[in-house]
């Protein structure tokens, strides 16, 4: 698929909640398969880690990725991109430079970039983690915490990792319409995520809420100051 160019990219927007504004996308990965149509990640992506083959899936998205940011800027559109980091590639050593260079070959302001690394990842080995991911931030990229609330980062661990971004995961999110009307579950699922975005204020982290679907999703969010 690397190799006769099945994988393609689809850009999932990140708004502004005041201003209603794109202002970033993630970069996920799809397989146009000669047989079997439009491949999801999840059919694929755990095989390419177990295989190792994530290192060069891995370093297409950021290449192609980066570049669609820099075509975007070229065009007068500055908006930021965010690209899936799995553990394997950041374990690597090579890791900080595969990040240098497709910064150096697409031309890109490295603040317009965002690496996510999800909560799980990150505590599987923080001395590395935080080594590599500081050695990014260096260069000027940005870091995100993804599915944030579904692993097992402390809060120790979150005050030593250097990060910039967290992302609620959507479970947290899609639980504030699973129970209509006031309930204790309803209540229960609204202080979590505020809990969450106390986390983000007193750590001087933006929060970005993943699967907002529907307009109560939205104004529910923005009541409890999410941005």
């Amino acid at each position: 698929a690397l190799r006769d160019g099945q994988f393609f990219l689809l850009y999932q927007p990140i708004f502004d909640l005041p201003s209603r504004e794109a202002v970033g996308v993630e970069a996920l990965i799809r397989w146009r398969h000669p047989q079997r149509g439009v491949v999801p990640p999840d059919h694929f992506i755990p095989l390419a880690e177990e295989s190792g083959l994530i290192v060069p899936i891995g370093r297409w998205v950021l290449d192609e990725a980066c570049r669609q940011a820099a075509a975007w800027a070229g065009e007068g559109l500055g908006i930021g991109v965010s690209v899936n980091v799995s553990a394997y590639q950041l374990g690597r050593r090579d890791f900080v430079d595969d990040v240098r260079r497709a910064l150096q070959e697409s031309a890109i302001e490295p603040s317009s970039l965002t690496l996510e690394i999800t909560e799980t990842t990150l505590v599987r080995n923080v001395p590395v983690a935080c080594e590599h991911l500081g050695a990014v931030r260096a260069l000027g990229v940005r870091v995100a915490i993804d599915d944030f609330g579904t692993g097992y980062a402390s809060l120790s661990h979150l005050q030593r990792l250097p990060v910039d971004i967290l992302k609620i995961d959507m479970s947290f999110v899609a639980a504030l319409n699973k129970y209509p009307g006031w309930s204790r579950e309803l209540l229960h699922a609204s202080e979590l995520l505020q809990a969450i975005l106390g986390v983000g204020q007193a750590l001087s982290l933006a929060v970005i809420a993943e699967g907002i679907e529907e307009q109560s999703h939205m104004a529910a969010l923005e009541a409890m100051g999410c941005e």
